[in-house]
């Protein structure tokens, strides 16, 4: 392992297969660099970026950090010069810190002003209170359908998100996920329907719905049509005593999916089973029954597991069906309505910025696939294949701009500091960036940077995408950090930057304390860098 001390100049490459490298790999040309950290000079003056290279190589030295490998690049776009580099032209696994491309790719397609709009139409006409016909609602690509939206028009983010399932403090969203969908029905209650004597049926016609392995390991369905994240939320309680079954919450309550809870309550905690969903299967209705098993501690603080649904138009319909019913409209489930489509209710989404918070705010990896789908069908033009022509948009977007699209690494999330900061550069300069910045964790207020750097005259100043990845294996686990994004000077200046570290870890426990050390350590390095060039 080379030394963390800079000037040793040392460097290795890392490289790890990772399904977000078919993903972010929107790249621009790097050049080589001395791997030796230097201060460049740039508007800053070469003295204050002296004193802060020795400032970044202090965190860097110390010995917690003596295996460490290092990678940063500062720089300000209005000079085009670095105001501090190491290793700026070499590969790092970049994890979800590479989301940033994903999030911009969306940008430069699709418009900041891009409101998804979903709409219900009706098949036939309602004589008497009666639709002679069916209820089509067709998905618009929404990916707020979750009751995520706040009345101040903020968004309810936790951080780990639901879709992260098993990792330890996720949970539900905590606002009702059928909201939007409750809205569309009382519009449609309010419109004189009170009974559909056809179906309810969801159009995902937008794009051909896919399948996508999960950079947390789960495989998903990616649709058009998304409602709670397409997740059915299950908390697991402990029952009152050793050897009786657990309590189980779900939501939202649906009759798509029935849970048969095998989960019992145990004394020994080290004993314990995981939870895991069996036996999955599927009725001739559409409606599914899945066991879960495993343990569950007494007297412990619960688990959570998150349902992800099959069948995401099915599972919308159910859903739409239940909420109609509770705002008056009966569905009688008849014979197909076969007459024209007519207008009949429609929800207009946030905007497209606030459409990527849940991927750039608490890195959602469910979004992150489904982004190049949209990108696709809907810049690309092609629903049958949307995320190759999704791959298509973004080639040919960056190199109409001058951005090398397939820099070398990138297929297996490997990218340099300054590429990040090339790209971060460019997005800076688009009439969107203030949209795009604000859909970044900020450092120390919210997102997966909400509890780094809390304390420092730098939080609120700085904006950016964290990475982790973690490779298990006995005398070779790694773990690599990441953070991507801007820093924003008292006098107005911009600078984009990168950073990544990677250090040997092995066990669940001690990687888990080293991502905790190393994500501190990148936020106090964006920090060192705003006091010291603001004079804070």
């Amino acid at each position: 392992m080379p030394h963390p001390n800079p000037a040793h100049g040392r460097s290795f490459r890392m490289s790890r297969r990772s399904a977000l490298g078919l993903l972010g790999t929107i790249p621009l040309a790097t050049a080589t660099v001395p791997a030796v950290a230097r201060p460049a000079r740039s508007a800053t003056g070469p003295a204050a970026n002296a004193t802060l290279a020795a400032r970044i190589e202090q965190i860097m030295a110390r010995p917690e950090f003596r295996d460490a490998r290092w990678g940063a690049e500062f720089y300000a776009p209005d000079s085009g010069e670095s105001v501090y580099e190491l290793n700026a032209g070499d590969l790092f696994v970049a994890g979800s810190s590479s989301k940033v491309f994903v999030g911009g790719t969306a940008l430069l397609a699709l418009g900041a002003d891009r409101r998804p709009v979903t709409r219900v139409y009706r098949t036939g006409p309602v004589r008497g209170g009666a639709l002679k016909g069916d209820l089509v609602l067709v998905a618009a690509g929404d990916l707020l359908l979750s009751g995520r939206l706040r009345r101040d028009g903020g968004l309810l983010l936790p951080d780990p998100d639901h879709t992260y399932g098993a990792t330890p403090g996720a949970g539900p969203i905590g606002g009702d996920p059928l909201r939007e969908l409750r809205r569309l029905a009382a519009r449609i209650a309010g419109a004189g329907v009170k009974r559909v004597e056809g179906r309810v049926l969801v159009d995902t016609s937008l794009f051909r719905e896919g399948s996508e392995r999960l950079a947390n390991n789960v495989t998903a369905a990616i649709s058009p049509v998304m409602v709670n994240d397409n997740v059915v939320d299950v908390t697991v309680e402990p029952g009152r005593r050793p050897g009786q079954p657990a309590v189980l919450g779900i939501g939202p309550r649906t009759d798509y999916v029935r849970i048969v809870n095998e989960v019992r309550t145990i004394a020994d905690a080290a004993s314990a089973r995981p939870l895991a969903f069996t036996g999955d299967e599927r009725h001739p209705d559409g409606s599914r029954t899945v066991t879960l098993t495993g343990d569950v501690p007494a007297g412990g603080d619960g688990l959570f597991r998150a349902y992800f649904v099959p069948e995401p138009a099915v599972f919308a319909a159910f859903l739409f069906t239940k909420v109609l019913g509770e705002a008056g409209v009966r569905v009688e489930q008849g014979e197909a309505g076969t007459g024209e489509r007519r207008l009949l209710a429609e929800y207009a989404g946030p905007p497209l910025p606030q459409q990527l918070k849940p991927m750039l705010k608490v890195s959602s990896n469910l979004h992150t696939e489904t982004w190049p789908y949209l990108v696709g069908a809907i810049a690309g033009g092609d629903p049958a294949d949307a995320k190759e022509a999704g791959r298509r948009v973004r080639h040919e977007l960056f190199t109409a701009a001058g951005l090398d699209p397939a820099p070398s690494g990138s297929a297996d999330n490997t990218y340099t500091p300054r590429y990040f900061t090339r790209f971060l550069a460019y997005m800076a300069g688009r009439p969107h960036f203030t949209g795009y910045r604000d859909a970044l964790p900020i450092l120390g207020r919210d997102g997966s940077l909400r509890d780094v750097q809390p304390d420092s005259p730098a939080a609120g100043h700085v904006h950016a995408k964290t990475g982790t990845s973690m490779l298990a294996g006995a005398g070779a686990g790694m773990v690599r950090k990441a953070l991507a994004g801007y820093v924003e000077l008292p006098d107005g200046r911009l600078l984009t930057f990168a950073a990544f570290v990677g250090m040997p870890a092995d066990g669940e426990q001690a990687q888990r304390e080293i991502s905790a050390r190393t994500g501190q350590a990148l936020g106090e390095i964006a920090a060192t860098v705003y006091t010291t060039l603001s004079g804070t």
